[in-house]
């Protein structure tokens, strides 16, 4: 029972592109809800959420590349 590490270095791929996800998407956020306050714009929020599920989305299924590489029963 070995590891494949082709879908190891995958998953972890999946996982290093959502790591700066995860910073810019709640910055974004954030300066999302203080552009509507002041110029009722809603573009950075938009975008900040759609950063967030796609931070989420490649999280999940990055770990689960890498739990798949890991415990395989091939």
């Amino acid at each position: 029972m070995g590891t494949d590490r082709k879908e190891l270095v995958r998953g972890l791929k999946y996982v290093m592109a959502t790591l700066p996800l995860l910073v810019a998407a709640p910055i974004l956020i954030s300066i999302g809800f203080k552009a509507i306050k002041l110029q009722n714009n809603y573009l950075f929020l938009f975008v900040g959420i759609v950063l967030a599920i796609t931070a989420i989305v490649l999280g999940i299924l990055g770990i689960k590349i890498i739990l798949n590489a890991l415990f395989s029963r091939k």
